[in-house]
């Protein structure tokens, strides 16, 4: 994959997380605030927690760490999966911020 197509990949997944959270603060009335620091974006909960989602350029991946655990994805069958086999990165970022959110 060229860097071009990379770097579009994961501004894809970045806005997919900010319309998440936009959804998530207006479908549970939460407030969960989601920032971003170059190919670092955070997504923060109302109890200070957090899920971590930067990018990873020298080796194409896409990194996601929270409380739940840490895991590396690669783009492989027109999605972000994890390197060991745990799954697709929107779901396991959805699981850990349902579990940070209590919703």
């Amino acid at each position: 994959m060229t860097e071009t197509d990379y770097l579009e990949k994961i501004e894809s997944a970045f806005a997919w997380i900010e319309d998440r959270v936009d959804a998530w603060n207006t479908d549970f009335d939460r407030v969960l605030e989601c920032h971003r620091k170059g190919q670092v974006l955070e997504t923060e909960f109302e109890d200070g927690q957090k899920i971590i989602v930067n990018a990873q350029a020298p080796t194409q991946q896409l990194w996601l760490a929270s409380i739940h655990g840490a895991y590396h994805f690669v783009w492989r069958d027109e999605q972000w999966l994890d390197t060991r086999g745990q799954g697709g990165f929107e779901a396991i970022y959805e699981s850990h911020a349902k579990a940070l959110a209590k919703f």
